[in-house]
C-alpha cells in the first residue's frame, strides 16, 4: 500500500510538473510580442534561477553544488536547450516537439540497461499511448530539413540522457531540488557562449513586462516544475516519469485553443485522450512491482 501511494504521489508530481512546462509556449508569445528572441527570453529564464539555486545551496548542507548536477547540466541539459532552439529555426515548432516526443520510448531502452527498469503490460500500453497522443497533439505543419531533423532528434537523445543520468543520481543520494535547480543554472554556460556569437540583442528590450514574464519561467516552469519532477521521478523511475510528462504538449493545446482560439482537430483531441489514458494507465499500475530495482 506504501508502495502504491508512492507511485500515485510521483505521478502526481510529474503531470504538475509537465502542466506547468505546458505554459511555456504562452508565456514565450508574450515574450516574443514584446521584442524577445527565444534565445533572449531563455538565457534571462535560466539566469533568474540562479539565486533560487543561491538560497537553497545556503540552505543545505554542505551547501556547495552538487558535481553530478554540474556536469548534468553543462554536458547535457545546456546542449539539449541549444539543439531543440535551432531544430525549431529549421523545421519549426510542430516538427521539433513532434520529434522530440520519441524520448519516451528512448528512456525505456535505455533505462532497462543502465537503471534495470522493465515496464510492465500496463505501462508498456501506456507507453504506446502516451507517445501515439504526443505525435497527434504535436501535428501541425510539418517541415523536412535534414540539419532541422538531425537536431531535433538529438534534443530528444539529450533529453533522454537527462532524465535517465538524473534517476541515476537520485538514487545514488543527490537531492531532487539540488539536481532540478543546479541543471538548470549550470545550463547556462551554453546559453551564454551561444550568444557571445550571435550578439545580446535581446538585453535592450528589457523591460518590466518581460521581467515578469522571465521570473515567472524562473519560478514556475524552471523552479518548481523541475523540483516536482525530480520528486515524481525518483518515487517512480525514469520509464514511466517520461510517459506521464507527455501532459506537456496536451496542456499546451488546451491553453493554445482556449486563450489563442487556436483550432482544437479531431487528430488533436484523440491525441490528448490518448495522453490522459496513459497517465490512468500508469497510476492504476502497481508501482515497482514489476520493475527491478534501480542499480546502485
Amino acid at each position: 500500500m506504501e508502495r502504491d501511494a508512492a507511485g500515485l504521489k510521483g505521478v502526481v508530481y510529474l503531470a504538475l510538473a509537465a502542466s506547468l512546462w505546458g505554459t511555456t509556449g504562452i508565456a514565450a508569445k508574450i515574450s516574443f510580442a514584446l521584442g524577445m528572441s527565444p534565445e533572449g527570453i531563455l538565457t534571462l529564464r535560466l539566469a533568474l534561477t540562479a539565486p533560487i539555486y543561491a538560497v537553497y545551496l545556503l540552505g543545505m548542507s554542505p551547501g556547495r553544488p552538487s558535481r553530478a548536477a554540474a556536469l548534468i547540466g553543462l554536458l547535457v541539459l545546456g546542449p539539449y536547450h541549444v539543439a531543440y532552439y535551432y531544430s525549431v529555426m529549421y523545421v519549426g515548432a510542430s516538427t521539433a516537439s513532434l520529434l522530440l516526443y520519441t524520448h519516451p520510448v528512448l528512456v525505456a531502452i535505455a533505462s532497462r540497461y543502465a537503471l534495470g527498469e522493465v515496464l510492465g503490460t500496463e505501462a508498456r500500453a501506456a507507453l504506446l499511448l502516451s507517445v501515439s497522443g504526443a505525435v497527434l497533439v504535436s501535428l501541425g505543419d510539418l517541415e523536412f530539413n535534414p540539419v532541422g531533423v538531425a537536431l531535433a532528434l538529438t534534443s530528444s537523445a539529450l533529453f533522454s540522457a537527462y532524465v535517465v543520468l538524473s534517476r541515476l543520481s537520485l538514487v545514488r543520494g543527490v537531492e531532487p531540488g539540488e539536481l532540478a535547480l543546479g541543471t538548470s543554472v549550470w545550463a547556462l554556460p551554453t546559453l551564454i557562449a551561444l550568444q557571445a556569437l550571435s550578439g545580446f540583442e535581446w538585453v535592450e528590450r528589457l523591460g518590466l513586462e518581460v521581467m515578469v514574464v522571465a521570473l515567472y519561467l524562473a519560478l514556475a516552469v524552471t523552479a518548481t516544475a523541475y523540483v516536482l519532477y525530480m520528486r515524481g521521478l525518483r518515487l517512480i523511475g525514469a520509464a514511466r516519469a517520461t510517459i506521464v510528462s507527455t501532459v506537456e504538449p496536451l496542456t499546451a493545446t488546451v491553453l493554445a485553443t482556449a486563450l489563442f482560439a487556436e483550432p482544437l482537430t479531431i487528430l488533436k483531441a484523440v491525441g490528448g485522450g490518448l495522453i490522459v489514458a496513459s497517465v490512468v494507465l500508469i497510476a492504476r499500475s502497481e508501482v515497482g512491482s514489476r520493475e527491478r530495482s534501480p542499480r546502485r
